[in-house]
């Protein structure tokens, strides 16, 4: 390849705009569906927030890459948490990661908010059968850092009987 066509070529590629990574998500069928801490708390059956203790990374080369979390219950909002639990999330677009600032390394000692429904599948590998993932992975769940003091009330709120 002549020396101005890799020129070109790196040109073209420089004035593309930079868009950060978007994972898959799905609401009930909508893409993208922007959601309200109500709204989740309602379809959720746990709601909690956890500290980080472990985590146990699967990886392959067929793509059935999933972490598992080990959990410590903080505090429970909605159903009854157990004080220790095993949360479950793919490796891939859709996943929740509870991870610090490098990919595959635990956020340990972390607090989350998080909306939960147990794993469904019923494929899931033998370890991960029982644990717990998000209800909605581009929704409410976050770092208990990121819930605003409005959001802690509204959580102790529609917690209550």
């Amino acid at each position: 390849m002549r020396k101005s066509a890799i020129f070109g070529l790196f040109a073209v590629l420089a004035a593309l705009p930079i868009v950060p990574a978007k994972a898959l998500c799905s609401y009930h069928g909508e893409l993208y569906a922007r959601t309200t801490v109500e709204q989740e708390f309602r379809d959720s059956r746990w709601v909690g927030r956890a500290r980080v203790v472990s985590g146990d990374y699967h990886w392959s080369d067929s793509g059935e890459s999933w972490t598992l979390y080990r959990l410590e219950a903080i505090e429970t909002f909605k159903g009854k948490l157990p004080k220790r639990f095993t949360f479950f999330t793919e490796r891939n677009s859709g996943g929740f990661y509870m991870d610090g600032k490098t990919d595959a390394v635990p956020d340990l000692g972390a607090e989350y908010l998080l909306f939960l429904q147990p794993t469904p599948h019923p494929n899931v590998a033998p370890e991960a059968k029982g644990a717990l993932r998000v209800n909605y992975e581009c929704g409410q769940s976050r770092r208990w850092s990121e819930v605003s003091s409005r959001e802690d009330g509204l959580l102790r709120k529609l917690g209550r009987p």
